[in-house]
């Protein structure tokens, strides 16, 4: 009931596209928690299992939950939920490519100016958000995932910009 009436509200002259931080998935939860509340969220689940845990914060285990109907900024969308340690990281909420300019205003009503601009996308650090690129979505992270991603932000900067010394 409440996805159709997500999706009726959007189809009203003059609705606006929210991009709201998704509540229903909290940060720090495990994969047993998500699998415990996914209908009505999602219309279906698959958990998959990346070995080796190839990412920053993935010293034991990574794995992404894809949720296909989840009804986030007017319509339903394919979410995937990445855990690194057992822990909600990151939520990627995937965007048709011809709703970019749709989903980067409404990240900047959201949002206000992005606070970096890269190849990446455009990051919102306030927020731990960002607007990707390629494919194109939003992305949450956790308080975790977002001081992981900006040290090595840094670190990159670091290396890119020329040496001071004599």
């Amino acid at each position: 009931m409440f996805r159709l009436c997500a999706i009726l509200l959007s189809l009203l002259p003059g609705a606006s596209v929210d991009i709201a931080r998704p509540g229903p998935f909290a940060f720090g939860s495990s994969v047993a928690q998500a699998q415990q509340r996914p209908a009505p969220l999602c219309t279906s689940l698959e958990i998959r299992v990346l070995t080796p845990p190839t990412a920053p914060l993935a010293r034991i285990s990574r794995h992404p939950v894809d949720c296909a109907g989840f009804v986030h900024a007017d319509r339903p969308r394919t979410v995937e939920l990445v855990f690194q340690d057992y822990r909600l990281d990151l939520v990627w909420i995937l965007f048709p490519a011809q709703r970019k300019t749709e989903l980067l205003q409404a990240f900047s009503t959201r949002y206000g100016k992005p606070s970096l601009e890269v190849e990446f996308g455009s990051i919102y650090l306030a927020a731990s958000a960002a607007a990707r690129n390629a494919p194109n979505g939003a992305l949450f992270a956790s308080e975790r995932q977002a001081r992981a991603m900006m040290a090595r932000l840094q670190a990159q900067a670091a290396a890119a910009s020329p040496s001071t010394s004599p």
